[in-house]
Protein backbone atom coordinates (compact mmCIF):
# COMPACT_ATOMS: atom_id res chain seq x y z
CA UNK A 1 0.00 0.00 0.00
CA UNK A 2 1.18 3.53 -0.72
CA UNK A 3 2.61 5.72 2.02
CA UNK A 4 0.32 8.74 1.72
CA UNK A 5 -0.38 11.47 4.35
CA UNK A 6 -3.89 10.18 4.90
CA UNK A 7 -4.47 11.40 8.45
CA UNK A 8 -3.64 15.03 7.62
CA UNK A 9 -5.71 14.91 4.44
CA UNK A 10 -8.74 13.43 6.19
CA UNK A 11 -8.65 16.26 8.70
CA UNK A 12 -8.50 18.94 5.99
CA UNK A 13 -11.30 17.34 3.98
CA UNK A 14 -13.59 16.90 6.97
CA UNK A 15 -13.38 20.60 7.80
CA UNK A 16 -14.18 21.79 4.26
CA UNK A 17 -17.65 22.46 2.86
CA UNK A 18 -16.48 23.49 -0.61
CA UNK A 19 -13.61 21.87 -2.50
CA UNK A 20 -11.95 22.88 -5.74
CA UNK A 21 -9.78 20.57 -7.87
CA UNK A 22 -7.46 22.37 -10.29
CA UNK A 23 -6.05 20.48 -13.28
CA UNK A 24 -3.38 22.66 -14.93
CA UNK A 25 -2.57 20.29 -17.79
CA UNK A 26 -5.29 18.56 -19.78
CA UNK A 27 -4.90 14.79 -20.22
CA UNK A 28 -7.18 11.77 -20.01
CA UNK A 29 -5.22 10.60 -16.97
CA UNK A 30 -5.45 13.87 -15.00
CA UNK A 31 -9.07 14.64 -15.95
CA UNK A 32 -10.22 11.07 -15.26
CA UNK A 33 -8.56 11.19 -11.84
CA UNK A 34 -9.98 14.64 -11.01
CA UNK A 35 -13.53 13.66 -11.98
CA UNK A 36 -13.29 10.42 -9.99
CA UNK A 37 -12.10 12.42 -6.96
CA UNK A 38 -14.91 14.96 -7.38
CA UNK A 39 -17.57 12.23 -7.66
CA UNK A 40 -16.28 10.52 -4.53
CA UNK A 41 -16.10 13.75 -2.50
CA UNK A 42 -19.65 14.67 -3.53
CA UNK A 43 -20.85 11.43 -1.97
CA UNK A 44 -19.78 12.90 1.39
CA UNK A 45 -21.91 16.01 0.90
CA UNK A 46 -19.13 18.32 -0.30
CA UNK A 47 -19.70 20.92 -2.98
CA UNK A 48 -16.98 20.22 -5.54
CA UNK A 49 -15.81 22.02 -8.69
CA UNK A 50 -13.14 20.96 -11.20
CA UNK A 51 -11.16 23.69 -12.93
CA UNK A 52 -9.12 23.19 -16.10
CA UNK A 53 -8.08 26.08 -18.39
CA UNK A 54 -8.62 23.91 -21.47
CA UNK A 55 -11.95 22.39 -22.47
CA UNK A 56 -11.93 18.59 -23.03
CA UNK A 57 -12.78 17.48 -26.58
CA UNK A 58 -14.40 14.34 -28.00
CA UNK A 59 -11.47 12.18 -26.83
CA UNK A 60 -12.81 12.53 -23.29
CA UNK A 61 -16.44 11.63 -24.00
CA UNK A 62 -16.27 8.25 -22.21
CA UNK A 63 -15.44 9.90 -18.88
CA UNK A 64 -18.32 10.34 -16.46
CA UNK A 65 -19.05 13.81 -15.01
CA UNK A 66 -17.58 16.05 -17.72
CA UNK A 67 -20.26 18.64 -16.94
CA UNK A 68 -18.45 19.38 -13.67
CA UNK A 69 -15.45 20.91 -15.45
CA UNK A 70 -15.13 24.71 -15.59
CA UNK A 71 -12.56 26.59 -17.65
CA UNK A 72 -12.95 29.75 -15.57
CA UNK A 73 -12.29 29.99 -11.88
CA UNK A 74 -14.42 32.08 -9.55
CA UNK A 75 -12.80 35.40 -8.77
CA UNK A 76 -12.96 37.49 -5.63
CA UNK A 77 -14.44 40.45 -7.50
CA UNK A 78 -17.52 42.27 -6.28
CA UNK A 79 -20.06 42.47 -9.08
CA UNK A 80 -23.13 44.74 -8.99
CA UNK A 81 -25.71 44.04 -11.67
CA UNK A 82 -28.72 46.13 -12.74
CA UNK A 83 -31.32 43.71 -14.06
CA UNK A 84 -33.37 44.71 -17.10
CA UNK A 85 -32.04 48.25 -17.17
CA UNK A 86 -31.19 50.00 -20.49
CA UNK A 87 -27.45 50.61 -20.67
CA UNK A 88 -27.90 53.61 -22.96
CA UNK A 89 -29.43 55.46 -20.00
CA UNK A 90 -26.22 55.24 -17.94
CA UNK A 91 -23.84 58.18 -18.24
CA UNK A 92 -20.87 56.71 -16.33
CA UNK A 93 -19.85 54.69 -13.25
CA UNK A 94 -17.16 55.67 -10.74
CA UNK A 95 -16.26 55.53 -7.07
CA UNK A 96 -15.08 57.96 -4.40
CA UNK A 97 -13.51 57.84 -0.97
CA UNK A 98 -15.75 59.19 1.79
CA UNK A 99 -13.70 59.14 5.01
CA UNK A 100 -12.22 55.71 4.17
CA UNK A 101 -15.60 54.50 2.95
CA UNK A 102 -15.78 53.58 -0.70
CA UNK A 103 -18.85 54.72 -2.59
CA UNK A 104 -19.77 53.30 -5.97
CA UNK A 105 -21.45 56.01 -8.02
CA UNK A 106 -23.54 55.46 -11.12
CA UNK A 107 -24.61 58.58 -12.98
CA UNK A 108 -27.71 58.34 -15.16
CA UNK A 109 -28.95 60.52 -17.98
CA UNK A 110 -31.61 63.10 -17.21
CA UNK A 111 -34.35 61.12 -18.92
CA UNK A 112 -33.31 57.77 -17.38
CA UNK A 113 -35.93 55.76 -15.47
CA UNK A 114 -35.40 55.27 -11.75
CA UNK A 115 -33.67 52.09 -10.61
CA UNK A 116 -35.83 49.90 -8.38
CA UNK A 117 -34.35 47.97 -5.43
CA UNK A 118 -35.31 44.59 -6.88
CA UNK A 119 -33.21 45.42 -9.97
CA UNK A 120 -29.98 45.58 -7.98
CA UNK A 121 -28.09 42.29 -7.59
CA UNK A 122 -24.80 42.02 -5.71
CA UNK A 123 -22.47 39.05 -6.19
CA UNK A 124 -19.33 38.58 -4.17
CA UNK A 125 -16.90 35.91 -5.38
CA UNK A 126 -15.04 33.88 -2.78
CA UNK A 127 -11.89 33.48 -4.90
CA UNK A 128 -11.05 30.00 -3.58
CA UNK A 129 -12.93 27.16 -1.93
CA UNK A 130 -12.49 26.01 1.66
CA UNK A 131 -10.00 23.43 0.39
CA UNK A 132 -8.17 23.23 -2.93
CA UNK A 133 -6.33 20.40 -4.68
CA UNK A 134 -4.00 20.87 -7.63
CA UNK A 135 -2.75 18.08 -9.90
CA UNK A 136 0.67 19.21 -11.10
CA UNK A 137 2.47 22.47 -11.70
CA UNK A 138 0.56 25.69 -11.07
CA UNK A 139 2.60 27.47 -13.76
CA UNK A 140 0.58 25.55 -16.39
CA UNK A 141 -2.50 27.50 -15.28
CA UNK A 142 -1.17 30.54 -17.11
CA UNK A 143 -2.84 33.76 -16.02
CA UNK A 144 -4.63 31.85 -13.24
CA UNK A 145 -1.42 30.58 -11.62
CA UNK A 146 -1.72 33.13 -8.81
CA UNK A 147 -4.76 31.38 -7.37
CA UNK A 148 -2.44 29.25 -5.22
CA UNK A 149 -1.49 32.40 -3.28
CA UNK A 150 -4.87 32.33 -1.51
CA UNK A 151 -6.61 29.57 0.41
CA UNK A 152 -5.55 26.11 1.56
CA UNK A 153 -3.94 23.95 -1.10
CA UNK A 154 -2.94 20.28 -1.34
CA UNK A 155 -0.38 19.55 -4.03
CA UNK A 156 -0.59 16.13 -5.78
CA UNK A 157 2.04 15.22 -8.33
CA UNK A 158 4.23 12.40 -9.72
CA UNK A 159 7.14 14.88 -9.72
CA UNK A 160 9.07 15.58 -6.54
CA UNK A 161 8.80 19.34 -6.24
CA UNK A 162 8.51 21.45 -3.10
CA UNK A 163 5.71 24.00 -3.06
CA UNK A 164 5.93 26.58 -0.25
CA UNK A 165 2.31 27.59 -0.78
CA UNK A 166 1.01 24.03 -0.25
CA UNK A 167 -0.36 23.11 3.18
CA UNK A 168 0.18 19.44 2.26
CA UNK A 169 1.95 17.61 -0.56
CA UNK A 170 1.40 14.11 -1.92
CA UNK A 171 4.26 13.00 -4.15
CA UNK A 172 4.22 9.58 -5.85
CA UNK A 173 7.08 9.66 -8.32
CA UNK A 174 6.35 8.45 -11.87
CA UNK A 175 2.88 7.16 -10.97
CA UNK A 176 -0.07 8.21 -13.16
CA UNK A 177 -2.66 10.42 -11.48
CA UNK A 178 -5.27 7.68 -11.88
CA UNK A 179 -3.06 5.25 -9.97
CA UNK A 180 -2.47 7.82 -7.21
CA UNK A 181 -6.19 8.54 -6.85
CA UNK A 182 -7.09 4.85 -6.82
CA UNK A 183 -5.00 4.25 -3.69
CA UNK A 184 -5.89 7.65 -2.21
CA UNK A 185 -9.64 7.01 -2.36
CA UNK A 186 -9.17 3.59 -0.82
CA UNK A 187 -6.93 4.99 1.91
CA UNK A 188 -9.36 7.79 2.75
CA UNK A 189 -12.27 5.36 2.86
CA UNK A 190 -14.22 7.32 0.25
CA UNK A 191 -16.84 5.92 -2.12
CA UNK A 192 -15.46 3.85 -5.01
CA UNK A 193 -18.42 3.03 -7.26
CA UNK A 194 -18.76 1.96 -10.87
CA UNK A 195 -18.44 5.40 -12.49
CA UNK A 196 -15.43 6.27 -10.34
CA UNK A 197 -13.80 2.95 -11.24
CA UNK A 198 -14.45 3.49 -14.96
CA UNK A 199 -12.91 6.98 -14.94
CA UNK A 200 -9.78 5.79 -13.18
CA UNK A 201 -9.47 2.67 -15.33
CA UNK A 202 -9.71 4.75 -18.53
CA UNK A 203 -7.04 7.11 -17.20
CA UNK A 204 -4.77 4.20 -16.25
CA UNK A 205 -5.09 2.53 -19.64
CA UNK A 206 -4.26 5.73 -21.52
CA UNK A 207 -1.37 6.72 -19.21
CA UNK A 208 0.24 3.27 -19.43
CA UNK A 209 -0.77 2.46 -23.02
CA UNK A 210 -2.85 -0.48 -21.84
CA UNK A 211 -0.36 -1.38 -19.08
CA UNK A 212 2.62 -1.72 -21.43
CA UNK A 213 4.74 1.31 -20.39
CA UNK A 214 5.41 3.23 -17.17
CA UNK A 215 3.99 0.43 -15.04
CA UNK A 216 4.84 -1.06 -11.67
CA UNK A 217 3.24 -3.79 -9.57
CA UNK A 218 1.09 -1.05 -8.00
CA UNK A 219 -0.18 -0.10 -11.47
CA UNK A 220 -1.60 -3.59 -12.00
CA UNK A 221 -3.00 -3.60 -8.47
CA UNK A 222 -4.73 -0.28 -9.14
CA UNK A 223 -6.11 -1.65 -12.41
CA UNK A 224 -7.53 -4.67 -10.59
CA UNK A 225 -9.18 -2.41 -7.99
CA UNK A 226 -10.79 -0.26 -10.70
CA UNK A 227 -11.90 -3.26 -12.74
CA UNK A 228 -13.47 -4.84 -9.67
CA UNK A 229 -15.43 -1.64 -9.02
CA UNK A 230 -16.97 -1.81 -12.48
CA UNK A 231 -18.29 -5.34 -11.95
CA UNK A 232 -21.72 -6.19 -10.44
CA UNK A 233 -21.69 -6.59 -6.67
CA UNK A 234 -21.59 -10.20 -5.36
CA UNK A 235 -25.04 -11.61 -4.84
CA UNK A 236 -26.70 -9.15 -7.19
CA UNK A 237 -29.28 -10.79 -9.44
CA UNK A 238 -28.05 -11.47 -12.96
CA UNK A 239 -29.48 -9.54 -15.81
CA UNK A 240 -32.77 -11.04 -16.92
CA UNK A 241 -32.86 -12.05 -20.57
CA UNK A 242 -36.34 -12.06 -22.14
CA UNK A 243 -37.39 -15.63 -23.15
CA UNK A 244 -37.15 -16.41 -26.81
CA UNK A 245 -40.42 -16.46 -28.69
CA UNK A 246 -41.58 -20.01 -29.47
CA UNK A 247 -42.25 -20.61 -33.17
CA UNK A 248 -45.90 -20.42 -34.08
CA UNK A 249 -47.56 -23.82 -34.43
CA UNK A 250 -49.58 -24.37 -37.63
CA UNK A 251 -53.30 -24.63 -37.11
CA UNK A 252 -54.62 -28.25 -37.32
CA UNK A 253 -56.22 -29.17 -40.60
CA UNK A 254 -59.97 -29.50 -40.53
CA UNK A 255 -61.13 -33.13 -40.70
CA UNK A 256 -63.57 -33.91 -43.51
CA UNK A 257 -67.08 -34.63 -42.41
CA UNK A 258 -68.12 -38.32 -42.61
CA UNK A 259 -69.91 -39.27 -45.79
CA UNK A 260 -73.63 -39.81 -45.30
CA UNK A 261 -74.49 -40.75 -48.87
CA UNK A 262 -73.15 -43.39 -51.26
CA UNK A 263 -70.37 -42.12 -53.42
CA UNK A 264 -70.06 -43.06 -57.10
CA UNK A 265 -67.38 -45.56 -56.07
CA UNK A 266 -69.86 -47.33 -53.80
CA UNK A 267 -72.26 -47.57 -56.68
CA UNK A 268 -69.53 -48.95 -58.93
CA UNK A 269 -68.65 -51.65 -56.40
CA UNK A 270 -72.31 -52.63 -55.97
CA UNK A 271 -72.80 -52.76 -59.72
CA UNK A 272 -69.69 -54.88 -60.10
CA UNK A 273 -70.91 -57.34 -57.50
CA UNK A 274 -74.30 -57.60 -59.15
CA UNK A 275 -72.82 -58.29 -62.58
CA UNK A 276 -70.63 -61.09 -61.28
CA UNK A 277 -73.53 -62.99 -59.79
CA UNK A 278 -74.94 -65.45 -62.37
CA UNK A 279 -72.30 -64.65 -64.98
CA UNK A 280 -69.41 -66.96 -65.70
CA UNK A 281 -65.96 -65.72 -65.15
CA UNK A 282 -63.89 -64.58 -68.12
CA UNK A 283 -62.03 -67.51 -69.77
CA UNK A 284 -58.47 -68.11 -68.84
CA UNK A 285 -56.59 -68.46 -72.09
CA UNK A 286 -53.56 -69.85 -70.34
CA UNK A 287 -55.35 -73.19 -69.91
CA UNK A 288 -56.51 -75.44 -72.75
CA UNK A 289 -60.11 -74.89 -73.68
CA UNK A 290 -62.70 -77.69 -73.49
CA UNK A 291 -65.37 -77.21 -76.12
CA UNK A 292 -68.73 -78.83 -75.76
CA UNK A 293 -71.19 -79.26 -78.56
CA UNK A 294 -73.25 -81.71 -80.70
CA UNK A 295 -70.70 -81.89 -83.52
CA UNK A 296 -67.02 -82.56 -83.61
CA UNK A 297 -64.98 -79.59 -84.61
CA UNK A 298 -63.14 -79.61 -87.90
CA UNK A 299 -59.59 -80.66 -87.88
Amino acid sequence: MKNYPLAQMKKLISGAGTINIAVPQLSVDSIGAALAFALSLEKTGKKVTVFCPRVPDANYQNLFGLNKIQNKIDSSDLVITLDNYPLDQIEKASYNDDNSLMNLVVQFKNSAPKVQKDQINIKSGSGTADLNFIFGEETNLGENSKIVDNGTWIYISPINSQKPWAALSLIDQDAPYSEILTFLLKGLGLTFDENIGKNLLIGLRVATQSFSVNVSPESFEAGAICLSATQPAPGSPPAVTPPAMAPAQPAPLAQPAPLTQSTPMDQVEKSKSASIEGVSQKPNFNKPQILKGSTTPRV
